[in-house]
């Protein structure tokens, strides 16, 4: 015979599951991740390793496209070598805001301009790929040409180049609420570029425990489709 209660039952339990997948688990454990996150990437220090920093403001409707929970952007100096970088990390609740300052979409709108030998470029920092992106800008008599390293700091403890991965995440309700991050590291064109890999490596290590907080997390993932369980 029929169960009359088969089928309300099949619906409460649908309508629990659907809340659970909608609303954290444990949202005092994603708030406490989001704090902790937000502190060390605030907390980086100015001066470190003979490298002098200065804050770099970002444009407001930057700042209004990633609706930032944790955001640090310097310029740093290093005298006694002579080089300069614009180091730049971000950490947003809701992954699908890094697009607005995504380089192939932010750089272009605010003028810079790609060369026309540009392709999908990569390089290795400390054992970690990131993009590498060239731009040319001419505004009235001035020129400049800078590069723009970039790699995205997952909360599956990951780290991405690829902003299909960001959009991926946030489309997984067991790691949408931890968002994710960004850096960008912008080098101008007036420094060398055998200089590139100690410059990038050197920033690299100044946001290296923001990245590493960024990537833990308690999530325990689910079995892929087609994985062994």
């Amino acid at each position: 015979m029929f169960n009359k209660l088969a089928i309300p039952s099949a619906l409460i339990a649908l309508v629990v599951i659907g809340a659970l997948r909608s609303s954290p688990a444990e949202s005092a454990e994603v708030n406490r991740y989001h704090e902790e996150v937000k502190s060390i990437i605030e907390s980086i220090p100015v001066d470190i390793n003979g490298w002098q920093g200065e804050k770099v403001p970002l444009p407001q409707s930057a700042t209004n496209l990633l609706r930032p929970n944790g955001l640090n952007a310097r310029r740093y100096v290093h005298s006694e070598r002579e080089l300069s970088a614009t180091l730049m990390i971000v950490q947003c609740r809701d992954a699908r805001d890094m697009a607005g300052h995504y380089p192939p979409r932010c750089y272009p709108a605010n003028g810079w301009l790609t060369p026309d030998d540009s392709q999908d470029k990569f390089t290795s920092v400390d054992g970690q790929r990131m993009a590498r992106y060239e731009y040319h800008r001419l505004a009235g008599q001035n020129e400049r040409d800078i590069t723009v390293y970039n790699v995205f700091a997952l909360p599956t403890g990951e780290l991405s180049v690829s902003m299909r991965d960001v959009y991926r995440l946030s489309a997984d309700y067991q790691y949408r609420y931890y968002g994710a991050a960004q850096v960008q590291i912008i080098i101008d064109g007036t420094v060398d570029p055998a200089d590139h890999e100690w410059i990038l490596n050197e920033m690299y290590s100044i946001v290296r425990s923001s990245i590493d907080r960024v990537r833990s997390t308690d999530v325990e993932t689910a079995p892929k489709e087609g994985s062994a369980s």
